[in-house]
C-alpha cells in the first residue's frame, strides 16, 4: 500500500501545494476517498469533512465520505472496502488507536491495498511505534503501539527545540521528524519525501533531503 505521511500545516493557503502535486500522482477522479476521523472529537467531524471535500475535489474527486463512529463494526469495514484512499486526520493518536482497536479495525487497515493519507495524528499512527510527544498536548513524551504499517517512527510538527527529547528515541528504531508543509511517501519499501525533514538515527541527526 502506498503511504503519505503529511507532519502537518493550513489546509486553506499554500503550504501543502507542494504535497499536493506529490499526491496527484496517486489521485484519480474516479477514486472514492473515506476519512476517518477519530483522532479528533465528534464536533470537529463536519468541518474536517468540508475540508476533504474541498481538497479532493482539487483532484476532480467528487466522491469523499467520512466514516461515522457509530456505525457497527461490520459496517465501518464495508465502507472501508468499498473506497480506494483512506484519508486519516489530526487530532489525538492515542484517541484514534483506541477507536479503531474497539471497533475491530487495525488489521483491516493493516490489509488495506491502495493509498492511505495520515495528516498530523493520522501519519503518527501508521508506525509500529507510535510517538506522543510531550510537544503536542501530552504532559510526557511516551510511545503506544500504531500500525506497525512501516519500519521507522515519526514525528510531526517537528521544530528543532524537540530534538532532545527525539535523539534517544532514535537508538532501536529510525525515527522522521516531519514538519509542517513536509511529507513522506512511502511506497514499495521506499521512501520519498515533499520539502526537507530530519532522519534521528542511533542518536544522530541529519536533514533530509
Amino acid at each position: 500500500m502506498p503511504l503519505c505521511f503529511i507532519g502537518g500545516g493550513n489546509h486553506f493557503n499554500d503550504e501543502l501545494q507542494p504535497i499536493y502535486q506529490r499526491l496527484a500522482q496517486y489521485l484519480k477522479p474516479h477514486h472514492k476517498v473515506l476519512i476517518i476521523p477519530f483522532a479528533t472529537e465528534p464536533a470537529k467531524y463536519d468541518g474536517w469533512h468540508r475540508t476533504g471535500i474541498q481538497t479532493f475535489q482539487a483532484f476532480g474527486i467528487d466522491h469523499v465520505q467520512l466514516l461515522p463512529y457509530d456505525l457497527s463494526s461490520d459496517d465501518m469495514i464495508a465502507q472501508i472496502n468499498a473506497h480506494d484512499v483512506l484519508y486519516l486526520i489530526g487530532g489525538r493518536p492515542d484517541r484514534l488507536m483506541e477507536r479503531l482497536h474497539t471497533k475491530g479495525l487495525v488489521p483491516v487497515l493493516q490489509s488495506f491495498p491502495d493509498l492511505m493519507i495520515g495528516y498530523s495524528a493520522g501519519a503518527l499512527a501508521f508506525s509500529r511505534d507510535c510517538l506522543l510527544s510531550r510537544y503536542d498536548d501530552y504532559p510526557q513524551t511516551r510511545v503506544i503501539p500504531g500500525l506497525g504499517l512501516v519500519p521507522f517512527s515519526v514525528d510531526v510538527h517537528y521544530h528543532s527545540e524537540k530534538d532532545e527529547e527525539l535523539m534517544p528515541l532514535s537508538t532501536t528504531t529510525p525515527l522522521y521528524a516531519i514538519p509542517d508543509g513536509a511529507a513522506i511517501f512511502w511506497d514499495n519499501d521506499k521512501m520519498t519525501t515533499v520539502n526537507p525533514i530530519t532522519a534521528f538515527h542511533n542518536g544522530n541527526k541529519e536533514r533530509m533531503p
